[in-house]
Formats: structure tokens, C-alpha cells, sequence
């Protein structure tokens, strides 16, 4: 069952897409709830899905111990798009949930086809994966607007 466009309104990503585009990824998302402390994606592993975090706060780390570089995210923003730059979708950032999260799924190969036909949103996500490679760990910055 597709999800109501409207739920897209709040990523910038999305900023200035038609109702057909729109609908193209509501169509395509899946909703998930994940509970506090639930790994949502394992550094090295490798991504299948992108996800918008809806609602909740999430930690981003590198490594396996909490660090002053840790960062918290607060929703709306995207998490695991930086595995979409990489040919072998490897991730380089773990992030475990901090609160309950709802997000939406989308499956790498399916958003990637929608990115490759939609230039505006090729271009947004092309300057926030360039902004995020930029930014050492302790400086993440993982706001969904680029």
C-alpha cells in the first residue's frame, strides 16, 4: 500500500518535485517503526535501502564505541544515502535509533532510477553526499537540506 504523498512534504530533498514524482516514491516507500536502540544501518554492511527518518532521533557513528564524534540526528532527514555514491553500496557510518522512529524505505536500485530520470533531485542529492564526503566525523552534518 503506497504511502500519502504528503508524508514528503518535510524532506527538502523532495523541495519542488510534481505530484507525479511524488507519488512515484510514496509508491515505492515502505514504513517502518524501530525501537530505541535498534541498529538501523552496521558500518561495512552492505545498504539496500535508503531511509527517511520520519520522526525520532538516531546516532551516527563511525566505530564501535560511543565517541564525542557520535552525533544524534533529529528527523526529518535522509540516512544511508552515501551508499548510493558507492558502486559495491557499502556503508560507512553506523546509526542506532535513540528514540521509536518512523521512517520510510526505499529500496536503493528503485530511488536510484527515480534520481537518474529527475536532474533537480540528482542535483540536491549530489551537493548533500558531496557535503557530508566533505566533513570529517567530529563535524557530521546530516540535515536533510543541501
Amino acid at each position: 500500500m503506497a504511502i500519502a504523498e504528503f508524508r514528503l512534504d518535510s524532506f527538502d530533498l523532495f523541495a519542488g518535485l510534481g505530484s507525479q514524482e511524488l507519488s512515484f516514491i510514496a509508491a515505492n516507500c515502505r514504513e517502518m517503526e524501530v525501537g530505541p536502540e535498534n541498529i538501523l544501518i552496521q558500518e561495512g554492511q552492505v545498504g539496500k535501502e535508503v531511509y527517511l527518518l520520519e520522526s525520532g532521533s538516531v546516532r551516527v557513528f563511525r566505530g564501535e564505541a560511543a565517541s564525542p564524534q557520535d552525533r544524534v540526528l533529529e528527523s526529518p532527514t535522509i540516512l544511508g544515502e552515501m551508499a548510493m555514491a558507492d558502486p559495491e553500496r557499502i556503508r560507512t557510518l553506523s546509526v542506532v535509533a535513540v528514540s521509536n522512529l518512523r521512517l520510510l524505505a526505499i529500496p536503493i536500485d528503485t530511488f536510484l532510477v527515480f534520481v537518474r530520470s529527475c536532474p533537480s533531485l540528482k542535483e540536491r542529492l549530489r551537493q548533500l553526499i558531496a557535503v557530508r564526503r566533505a566533513q570529517p566525523a567530529a563535524r557530521m552534518n546530516y540535515s536533510a537540506a543541501a
